[in-house]
């Protein structure tokens, strides 16, 4: 009995300890790189190695926040990209909290699946994923515009345009796919500024990005196959 109370007090101990140390390394962090906002989020397989979050990527540091490693931390035995699973896991969302009133809805086939999209409309990845996704049937498409005026100054304007087209996904794939721009006024009431805060809160930094149904997120265009398997692997 003494022996399991000494190992359980040592466990105590250990997770305590850990647990003072990632706090103290977060406030060397905010202290001396405040620009960076990075965000301790867990420790690693090597002593004294942390891993941190900066936006939505994953770097490495040492316990006083002096060395960084960037890159992916490999499992050879296990054939597993550490960093790609961790980011996956610590960048997913609850999609059931979007504001679907501020996206455009379209419905391809029976519309049993569903992707949710931030995109830009002057964005070339974004509109290279809208071709690819012309060949991709049942799925319904919640499209959040995002335009990113300070790569495309022209953007925000265009967005409000396909906002306040009669038919806004007609405006969208006229612009997209066509390079037909729209030719409604920019003055309606639309959710522009709504879309780009959220797409902040979200650390969304680039277009296109994409949400699975599980809040899996999908980061730059992807080929229609690849779309496939992402949306067959949802239950």
């Amino acid at each position: 009995m003494k022996k399991f109370l000494s190992m359980v007090s040592l466990s105590i101990f250990a997770a305590t300890f850990a647990q003072a140390d990632q706090t103290s390394l977060e406030k060397n962090l905010q202290k001396n790189y405040p620009e960076m906002n990075a965000k301790v989020s867990g420790s690693t397989p090597f002593k004294g190695v942390y891993e941190v979050t900066v936006g939505d990527q994953i770097v490495y540091t040492d316990d006083k926040g002096q060395y960084f490693f960037v890159g992916n931390l490999v499992d050879f035995k296990n054939k597993e990209n550490l960093t790609a699973k961790r980011e996956q896991q610590i960048n997913k969302i609850d999609v059931t909290k979007l504001p679907l009133d501020q996206a455009i809805k379209y419905v391809k086939g029976n519309g049993s699946r569903v992707l949710y999209i931030f995109s830009d409309p002057d964005c070339p990845y974004c509109q290279q994923l809208e071709k690819e996704l012309t060949s991709v049937d049942n799925v319904t498409i919640y499209l959040f515009l995002y335009p990113l005026k300070s790569i495309h100054p022209n953007a925000e304007t265009v967005a409000k345009q396909i906002w306040c087209s009669s038919d806004r996904y007609a405006a969208w794939e006229d612009h997209m796919i066509n390079q037909q721009a729209p030719t409604a006024l920019p003055t309606c009431s639309n959710p522009i500024n709504k879309n780009l805060a959220l797409g902040q809160s979200l650390k969304i930094s680039g277009t296109p990005t994409i949400f699975l149904k599980d809040g899996q997120r999908i980061s730059g265009a992807r080929e229609a196959e690849d779309i496939e398997n992402l949306l067959n692997s949802q239950k």
